[in-house]
């Protein structure tokens, strides 16, 4: 995943503070900026799945398959997407992603 919003120089210091505070012991692995920021969308499209969540309602209505293929990511319709704004936006590129 791109992450446009950050500087390199911002990544690279928040990168050297992950790895000094794993040096030092406060944490049980090496982490990264890219790690952690994959790990919240991945947890935040899982909740999102859920009919109780408050954003369950942004997310495409759920393929009507008769067919029994394997499993996959998940089982939304994916759609199509005319602009860059809207392919750069967190739902699109989660259904695109996680297939």
């Amino acid at each position: 995943m791109e992450w446009f919003f950050f500087s390199v120089e911002l990544k690279s210091q928040v990168n050297s503070f992950l790895k000094r505070a794993f040096k030092y012991g406060f944490c049980s692995r090496l982490y990264t900026i890219k790690v952690i920021a994959d790990d919240a969308h991945i947890d935040l499209f899982r909740k999102m799945t859920i009919a109780h969540h408050c954003a369950h309602s942004l997310l495409p209505p759920v393929k009507s398959g008769a067919h029994n293929l394997r499993p996959k990511g998940h089982t939304y319709e994916l759609l199509r997407y005319d602009t860059e704004m809207y392919k750069n936006s967190f739902v699109p590129r989660c259904l695109y992603r996680y297939v």
